[in-house]
């Protein structure tokens, strides 16, 4: 039903050439995964004849590292094997501590044949784990993050200038390295503050051409991680991942963390328990501006986070593009036409007016 809009997307986004390593992944939390995974697969033997693909039980949290299964489909059995008898697979799984440079040696014990491309969409994310990370720094696979993909977005945010998305999402993460700080209000009341200085940004631009590019599909925003103690003030909330919440709530942020929640609604109770389970995913993560011109499901953060002239606020782990910060737990929350502005060392630029991105 979308082969051609599947086609396009490993022509255009992911520039596959014949030949290349493909790995194509989704879980069981939808009932059409399953059939769209089929389709992947099937575009993908016309490209090249190396495609590994799974559909794996849901781990049920966005950020948590996927299940072994697909570590072995991804570097070999062999080399996991090992990782497990010494310890470190349960450590990556549950993101304790753990030497990346010792895991890294194990696993160039092995011959390794790695994926080239990876196209991940779990209706959980796995963007910011450390299997991703695996994958595109040490072994160069372009990796398409889709997390909560619906294919209706093939005719919406998927259809666009991938070259304009890409040059607006580069000047923004651009002034986003350059700058220190960020200031974020909005009429309906977020009002937060944060530091960003010393910390890289990033361009999620939607063409993966390069080894070791990786971002999500529908694409478009630059990126940064704050300071994780360095968040004051409140973000209030009127959608979570996939729905509109019943009533707003607030996170009130002091020393980069959630210090309170406002609000009665049903979200609010399971944010509770995850910062119950796992203290250090109240911390300020993400800081990103959205650049894609038809995006507009705002009931969907995959796309909502991409909206033009809107921005996000993520909490959790940022440990892969960045920051310090290393969790089974990363989630983004929009804020709607905000006014941002952003400086440093005797500077400051208004970015966004009420949702309105200013000339660069």
């Amino acid at each position: 039903m979308y082969r051609d809009k599947i086609e396009k997307l490993f022509r255009e986004n992911l520039n596959i050439k014949k030949g290349e390593r493909v790995l194509i992944f989704t879980d069981r939390e939808r009932d059409y995964y399953e059939d769209l995974l089929n389709e992947f697969v099937d575009v993908a033997k016309s490209f090249t004849s190396d495609v590994r693909y799974m559909i794996y039980e849901p781990t049920k949290v966005h950020g948590h590292e996927p299940p072994v299964d697909l570590w072995r489909l991804a570097i070999g059995e062999e080399a996991v094997d090992v990782l497990i008898e010494e310890g470190f697979m349960e450590k990556i799984v549950n993101k304790d501590k753990y030497s990346a440079e010792d895991v890294l040696n194990i696993i160039k014990r092995f011959n390794i044949s790695a994926p080239d491309v990876v196209v991940a969409f779990p209706y959980y994310s796995t963007t910011h784990t450390f299997f991703r990370k695996l994958l595109t720094d040490n072994f160069g696979a372009r990796y398409a993050s889709m997390p909560l993909f619906e294919p209706e977005m093939f005719l919406t945010s998927m259809d666009v200038d991938w070259y304009e998305v890409a040059s607006l999402s580069r000047d923004i993460s651009d002034i986003l390295t350059e700058a220190t700080w960020v200031h974020v209000k909005s009429d309906y009341g977020t009002d937060i503050e944060f530091s960003i200085e010393g910390r890289k940004a990033f361009a999620d631009t939607g063409l993966f051409h390069n080894a070791g590019d990786f971002g999500n599909l529908p694409a478009g925003e630059g990126f940064i991680a704050p300071v994780e103690t360095e968040a004051y003030g409140k973000l209030v909330i009127i959608y979570g991942p996939d729905r509109k919440l019943e009533r707003p709530i607030t996170f009130k942020f002091n020393r980069g963390g959630v210090e309170d929640i406002e609000g009665f609604e049903e979200y609010r109770y399971y944010i509770e328990d995850i910062f119950k389970k796992m203290p250090e995913a109240r911390y300020i993560a993400e800081f990103g501006v959205g650049t894609n011109p038809k995006a507009s499901r705002a009931d969907n953060i995959l796309e909502a986070e991409k909206i033009r002239g809107t921005i996000h606020i993520a909490i959790g782990d940022n440990h892969t593009f960045g920051g310090m910060n290393r969790v089974s737990f990363h989630t983004d929350y929009v804020v709607f036409e905000p006014t941002v502005v952003v400086g440093g060392k005797g500077w400051e630029k208004k970015l966004l007016e009420k949702g309105n991105l200013m000339k660069i």
